[in-house]
């Protein structure tokens, strides 16, 4: 029962080594040399009885016995040994040993053939069979041989082997032949992209790799293969599928708009030291927070000239005195407020700002956070349609909305001021849907 647990462990462990290794097809040339001892008495008495008595095996010291045999897929292998060696009848007695010679051609059944043991299994079992000629005592007879043996491999090409086999003569003694020796096997397989893997032990047999890929091509040497690299021309990490960070920043360099210097996600991969919006390499003032139409550069008054370059830098003013206040500077300002109020909008009737004139009001809280000296005054109006204590009282919630804006954006208070003059000031015919159109308006005026 032993016995047979443990030849089932070595089955079942060849089954499931498939990284094991065997004499197979691609390795189509075996060659073997050992030891080996003929017992002459076999017949003398039980079989199996005589055949456990090793002090008659005639164990020739150093070697007596080399064999060849050659590969027909992963089943048969035929082949030819020659055994020299001294044998005696009975050589626990006092009896002069014989000259002893055998030659046999033979064929072998594998078991590790991928059907019953996988191909690769370093357990590499066979029956025997074969004709020859032993020459004993002067005389030479043919003889009929059948046996067991096996490889145990113990690399790719280098393994021992036991073997024992019985040789039937037509005339003469009949004998138990016992070898013991070490096995190499030669060849190679088939290599369709001549990468010097051979197809059995390649994962890519139609591309050429190394042998420490498994044959398959690895062509930025970075150790992932092409198969799996996203970027098989450059060298790039497991992290990225093979592609490269270059600057470490966690953005692969084909996504990277600044590959070699490290950057947030937000801005494809570039600095900005200063989080102005403004990347560093388009960024005059990289250290201190400006507007993009300024180069990233400040301009505390909005005057168009960076604070750098602004002898009044705190003060509204114009290109032509540095910065600095001119006669004309409260025009230029009064004029840039005025084109914006033009697109100031309510909800018919209502004094309730329309959405889409956010952006407008948030350009004119611009334009009064950079001239945080100038004070202002919004005056509402509307058209003659209707009463005129109702329009009154209309455009002066609408100048006090258009006031409760700017008051939530952070404008001061005491900068601002709202009036309601209904339709005591046109600026057009009110007799013309155009003209009453221009009239309902909010102006917002520069004041002293």
């Amino acid at each position: 029962m032993k016995k047979f647990n443990l030849l089932l462990a070595l089955l079942l462990a060849c089954g499931f080594s498939y990284n094991s290794i065997a004499q197979n097809k691609d390795y189509k040339w075996l060659f073997g040399f050992g030891t080996h001892g003929p017992q002459m008495t076999i017949n003398d008495g039980g079989f199996f009885k005589q055949y456990s008595k090793i002090n008659q095996w005639n164990l020739l010291p150093g070697i007596g016995k080399v064999w060849v045999d050659k590969a027909f897929g992963n089943s048969f292998t035929v082949g030819t040994q020659i055994s020299i060696g001294l044998a005696s009848r009975n050589p626990t007695l006092l009896q002069e040993n014989i000259f002893f010679l055998d030659w046999d051609i033979n064929a072998k059944y594998r078991f590790a053939n991928g059907y019953i043991l996988h191909t690769k299994c370093w357990f590499d079992p066979y029956v025997i069979g074969g004709v020859g000629l032993m020459h004993f005592k002067e005389a030479t007879n043919t003889t009929a041989e059948i046996g067991v043996g096996t490889n145990l491999w113990i690399t790719k090409k280098l393994g021992f082997n036991v073997q024992t086999s019985y040789n039937k003569a037509i005339k003469g003694t009949s004998y138990m032949h016992h070898a013991l020796g070490l096995v190499v096997r030669l060849g190679k397989g088939p290599d369709k992209d001549k990468d010097g893997v051979p197809d059995s032990e390649d994962e890519c047999p139609n591309e050429p790799g190394t042998s420490a890929t498994n044959g398959c091509p690895d062509t930025d040497g970075d150790g992932i293969l092409d198969k799996a690299d996203l970027c098989p021309d450059l060298a790039g990490l497991v992290l990225y599928a093979g592609c490269p960070d270059t600057d470490g920043d966690g953005i692969t360099d084909a996504d990277d708009a600044c590959p070699t210097v490290a950057g947030p996600e937000i801005s494809k991969g570039c600095p900005d030291s200063d989080g102005d919006g403004v990347l560093d390499f388009e960024d005059t003032c990289p250290k201190t927070i400006g507007t993009k139409a300024m180069k990233g550069c400040p301009d505390k008054d909005g005057d168009g000239i960076a604070d750098a370059e602004d002898k009044c830098p705190d003060v509204f003013g114009a290109m032509k005195n540095m910065g600095c206040p001119s006669d004309d500077s409260k025009k230029t300002l009064q004029e840039k407020i005025n084109f914006a109020s033009q697109s100031i909008q309510f909800e018919a009737g209502l004094s309730i700002i329309s959405k889409k004139s956010y952006k407008v009001l948030d350009e004119i809280v611009d334009i009064m956070k950079a001239n945080p000296s100038s004070k202002f005054t919004i005056n509402g109006h509307t058209d003659n349609v209707g009463s005129s204590s109702k329009n009154i009282d209309l455009s002066a919630k609408r100048s006090a909305a258009v006031m409760n804006y700017f008051l939530a954006k952070g404008v001061s208070y005491a900068r601002l001021r709202s009036s309601g003059y209904g339709d005591a000031m046109p600026i057009s015919n009110n007799n013309t849907s155009e003209g009453r159109a221009k009239n309902r308006r909010v102006d917002i005026l520069l004041r002293d």
